[in-house]
């Protein structure tokens, strides 16, 4: 494996759903479930920006849900800068999860044909959901002294929910990509020299 010469397709890809993310937040395109949970499309654009576009697109893409999260939902809040240090932690929690989704989608797209696509998929948004939340508690409790996050909460039924929403709306989006779409766009795959042709060749070729 080798990363592409060109990386303005992860780039791209990172800063487009990025962007979607800032603008869904600013224009209030979320669902109050309850108090403690707002759901919007952004774990969405995070994981497909994960799976398509690698590390490269996913970092990017959690920085435009985090900036959009800082000014119209956090901000405010915590007294500064334990509002600044909180969507830094969240960012964490984030990123490294869903290193996990771009390297474990990279492995099923590979391997896996339908139906074990699905099944791997729905592997790799439980590794994400769990890594996530066992990260946010720390980080969260770690900016503002006082918190008391606890995993209880962040394991409730509204999160399981949400985890729910989020794999079926992105195993739909993944299904209905065309293949050439579907595939990560963030690695070039090492190319296997066909040892058949060139065995033919030299044969065509004859003794020199």
């Amino acid at each position: 494996m080798k990363v592409k010469k060109t990386i303005w397709i992860p780039i791209v890809g990172g800063l487009t759903l990025g962007l979607l993310s800032f603008l869904t937040t600013a224009a209030s395109f979320t669902i109050q479930i309850s108090e403690d949970l707002i759901l919007g499309p952004w774990e969405v654009f995070n994981v497909i920006s994960a799976a398509l576009f690698g590390p490269i697109g996913l970092l990017i893409t959690e920085i435009g849900l985090d900036a959009s999260g800082y000014v119209y939902i956090i901000k405010g809040i915590y007294p500064a800068p334990q509002d600044v240090l909180f969507l830094v932690g969240n960012y964490i929690a984030h990123i490294i999860p869903l290193m996990l989704v771009a390297f474990g989608y990279k492995n099923i797209h590979k391997r896996l044909r339908m139906p074990g696509f699905l099944a791997g998929w729905l592997l790799v948004m439980v590794i994400y959901y769990l890594g996530t939340i066992m990260l946010s508690v720390p980080m969260h409790n770690l900016a503002v002294p006082g918190l008391s996050a606890t995993y209880a909460v962040y394991f409730s039924d509204n999160v399981r929910l949400e985890f729910v929403l989020v794999t079926v709306i992105t195993s739909l989006i993944l299904l209905a990509l065309p293949e050439r779409f579907r595939k990560p766009q963030w690695y070039a795959p090492k190319q296997i020299p066909d040892r058949s042709s060139a065995l033919l060749d030299e044969k065509e070729a004859g003794p020199r």
